[in-house]
């Protein structure tokens, strides 16, 4: 059906463009002689015939017949030379702008009916396994045309579960007709897992063709981690992790014999108890205060949405929407499976001081790069103001006067922006 839309939409596009600018071909030349014009001449000619006497009417006569012929000269030049033309040009796009606001509610109509369809399947998963899901308005929370959003929390060993639904952008014709024939869109769901106890360790399995999202995505990961190899793990994943203890421990048993069997539905899974970007502290910050919305925050929440004291322990999947209603609800079962089993990782004590030792250096690396940072900026300052001082110095009185009044201007401008908050 979309293909069909895609070749309808093409057609339509290039008949309007083939019409526009082929109209020429279809008329003869022909000298169109404005009446006016002639009009315009034959005053002209009795004036001089008459003489002088009525020279100042004719020329006030001579100039408001030349404002209309200008006027019909600009209405010309949007119709052409065919007005039937002119008027099948706004057809056309009237028919475009249809198109566009059609388009535009059949693709929010499937992506809610896609949205409903993975509610419904999977509905009775959240159900047994958690005491609260969705808000207090719907189940499912629509923050755009194409993402939606679901919350749950009230399960043992995890604070809260959010999945949000990323799907195509089949609203937009550009993104859903033509761009997406070379940048392949899916409609996927990516689901965050929240720990309140995570052991020392970060871990993510990834596609290969993924490879510049995850960097993307998880712009710290490669600081603290690095590329690993597991031979029974299908050639079509990367994994990159800060221990092999913690790969051997996740990468075994049911999450191998899942994610080699449904590889085509998997992008990532990333297991981590230190922040790897910012966005994520927004969004679990986001999903606490939804959480407890009108109680009072303690410290260690606060310092989970601050991300100190090592409270950003969270479990990351991000998964292809499927269309067999099965398959879902099994990539839905096994996101549930991860909270378990990311909550009974246990390594030992030479790993944990290893991993310890190892984040410890980067800490001292970006603590060291931070300061030679302030430093550069410090020295660019100082050099700008010394710039500005000798600058100063060669000016004469009534130029440094100018220069001061201009200067007090400039801050008093400033601190009219600043906005005074009265407790």
């Amino acid at each position: 059906m979309r293909k069909f839309r895609t070749v309808v939409l093409f057609l339509v596009f290039y008949l309007s463009f083939y019409l526009t600018r082929s109209h020429n071909d279809k008329f003869d030349e022909v000298v169109i002689v404005d009446k006016s014009e002639q009009a315009h001449r034959g005053k002209e000619d009795s004036m001089k015939n008459t003489g002088g006497a009525g020279t100042e009417a004719a020329t006030g006569a001579g100039t408001a017949e030349g404002t209309e012929v200008e006027a019909q000269q600009l209405i010309q030049s949007w119709a052409g030379d065919n007005e039937n033309l002119f008027y099948f040009k706004i057809g056309i796009f009237v028919c475009l702008l249809i198109v566009v606001i059609l388009n535009g509610v059949v693709g929010r109509k499937t992506n809610r009916m896609i949205a409903l369809y993975w509610l419904r399947s999977c509905k009775d998963i959240f159900l047994q396994n958690f005491a609260k899901i969705g808000n207090e308005k719907s189940f499912l929370l629509e923050k755009s045309y194409d993402k939606f959003e679901f919350y749950c929390t009230g399960r043992k060993n995890c604070n809260y579960y959010f999945a949000n639904l990323n799907l195509c952008k089949r609203q937009c014709l550009w993104r859903y007709f033509i761009f997406n024939h070379f940048v392949k869109e899916r409609d996927t769901m990516s689901v965050a897992i929240h720990f309140e106890k995570l052991d020392k360790g970060v871990l993510c399995i990834f596609k290969k063709h993924q490879k510049k999202y995850i960097d993307c995505r998880f712009p710290s990961l490669n600081k603290y981690t690095k590329l690993m190899t597991k031979k029974e793990l299908k050639a079509c994943y990367d994994i990159k992790g800060d221990s092999n203890e913690i790969m051997d421990l996740v990468l075994s048993g049911k999450i191998l014999n899942f994610l080699n069997t449904y590889d085509r539905y998997i992008n990532y899974v990333c297991i981590t108890d230190i922040a790897l970007f910012d966005s994520e502290d927004r969004q679990s910050g986001e999903k606490e205060q939804k959480e407890e919305k009108g109680e009072k925050q303690s410290n260690d929440q606060k310092e989970q949405r601050t991300n100190k004291g090592g409270k950003h322990k969270f479990c990351f999947l991000n998964f292809v929407i499927p269309k067999d209603v099965e398959d879902l609800r099994t990539l839905v079962n096994f996101s549930i499976y991860m909270i378990d089993a990311c909550y009974c990782i246990e390594l030992s004590e030479k790993v944990r001081e290893h991993v310890r030792k190892l984040r410890s250096i980067v800490e001292k690396e970006d603590l060291k790069r931070k300061q030679q940072l302030k430093e550069l900026q410090e020295r660019r300052k100082a050099q700008k103001l010394q710039e500005e001082k000798e600058k100063v110095e060669k000016m004469s009185a009534e130029q440094q006067r100018k220069y001061e009044e201009k200067k007090q201007k400039k801050s008093l401008k400033k601190m009219k922006k600043i906005k005074i908050i009265k407790m």
